[in-house]
């Protein structure tokens, strides 16, 4: 029996301080949250924003409860969220300003994105892009190994 195709992908953060992160969330995306569940003693027990076709979750840690560590308590972070936007630009500059650390300006890319990263306050790493057109693997591949012979002249 073949496996079952997946219908949606929806990242799930764990957030030290997760009351912040949907503040955050809110002011830099322009969204309230769809569905916010608070603990009795008010931590974010689960938190669903919605936009277009996008979905992603966060919560506290919750380590009482076996909860994912957040990147704070790891010091790292082991996945990059890949966002798109219709300005990439404009975005990471809205979450530079909410407090977001830019690790990459925007740049126009081989792959025909343009992309920058930002890491924000919570630790999680995120690719921002615009798709600038539309290239095809044997393109993006050609345009990569031309990249990389020219990174080793």
């Amino acid at each position: 029996m073949p496996a079952p195709t997946p219908s949606e992908f929806i990242p799930y953060l764990s957030i030290t301080d997760a009351t912040k992160a949907v503040a955050f969330y809110t002011d830099v995306f322009g969204v309230a949250p769809y569905l916010l569940l608070n603990m009795p003693d008010g931590r974010v027990m689960h938190c669903e924003f919605r936009f277009g076709n996008t979905r992603f979750f966060l919560s506290e840690e919750l380590p009482e409860h076996g909860g994912t560590p957040s990147p704070s308590r790891l010091n790292a972070t082991t996945i990059a969220i890949h966002l798109y936007v219709d300005d990439c630009d404009t975005m990471i500059e809205t979450m530079k300003d909410n407090g977001a650390t830019v690790l990459m300006d925007p740049t126009d890319m081989f792959w025909g994105e343009r992309f920058g990263r930002v890491r924000d306050p919570f630790g999680h790493e995120w690719g921002i892009a615009t798709q600038l057109r539309e290239i095809s693997p044997d393109e993006i591949h050609a345009a990569a190994q031309k990249m990389l012979e020219e990174m080793s002249e």
